[in-house]
């Protein structure tokens, strides 16, 4: 199935919707993330140019996230996690299109964790949570995700996967989610994402998120940072400046694979 960018990020709003409604009914807490906030803010709704929608929960709430959506989201969509799906390639759950595959419409649905406060051992969490994903994730990776990698990036991967042969998929989920619970959210006055790829810029005072406030996106309500503007600072700057024309490259059409249960 091909779709234009337009129809892309209408059903990933449409996810979006759902799962605001779910948390709503359910007091869990969730928030926009990096990009999306960025779009919720900048243009009320999807970044233009962009097909990733980002979703962080915090830890101590996320497997009954997970367990709360899958009973409760329409049949049109479902959870694709490595708890159901032994060739999911990440080390957080995303919500796909029932019958397709997650790898480019998804909404990604990462951990909130907590982190220490100490800004060295701030970084040593982080590179150990990396470590996690190299491990993890060049395993996983089929012929679909390689998409338009470079020869240079498909070799880094395949020599990566072979070297993570020796650990068990058990064996690197649980020891992450160990790491992802050894600070209590509930205690931290930092947190991060443990499976981002912004470095140290993952790690932020607990109080920007708070308890989060409600903004306009596409026709819905959705709930991104408390300090949405301190948040979207840390990671883009001056983030309502546009970034060039060359920059905002959008594809013809995304090609949506079929996947068969």
């Amino acid at each position: 199935m091909n779709l234009t960018i337009k129809e892309l990020q209408n059903i990933e709003t449409e996810i979006i919707k759902e799962i605001s409604e779910i948390c709503k009914e359910n007091h869990i807490d969730y928030f926009l993330h990096c990009g999306s906030v960025l779009g919720a803010i900048r243009h009320g709704g999807p970044i233009p140019w962009d097909t990733d929608v980002d979703i962080i929960i915090p830890y101590n709430q996320y497997n009954n996230f997970i367990q709360t959506v899958r009973k409760e989201i329409s049949g049109k969509f479902y959870i694709d996690y490595y708890d159901d799906n032994v060739s999911y390639p990440e080390l957080f759950a995303r919500v796909g299109l029932k019958g397709y595959s997650t790898n480019i419409l998804h909404v990604d649905l990462f951990k909130l964790v907590g982190i220490t406060s100490n800004v060295k051992k701030q970084k040593l969490y982080t590179r150990k949570a990396r470590f996690f994903r190299v491990l993890y994730m060049p395993r996983k990776r089929t012929e679909e995700y390689f998409g338009k990698m470079s020869f240079k990036s498909k070799f880094i991967f395949r020599l990566l996967s072979i070297i993570s042969l020796p650990f068990s998929d058990k064996w690197i989920i649980s020891r992450f989610e160990k790491h992802c619970g050894s600070i209590p959210f509930e205690k931290a006055e930092f947190v991060t994402n443990p499976s981002g790829h912004y470095g140290m810029k993952n790690v932020l005072p607990k109080y920007y998120y708070g308890k989060g406030k409600y903004v306009e996106y596409s026709g819905i309500k959705v709930k991104v940072p408390e300090k949405y503007h301190e948040y979207l600072m840390n990671y883009y700057g001056d983030y309502m400046k546009l970034p060039s024309i060359t920059e905002r490259k959008v594809e013809p059409s995304y090609k949506i694979t079929r996947v068969f249960e």
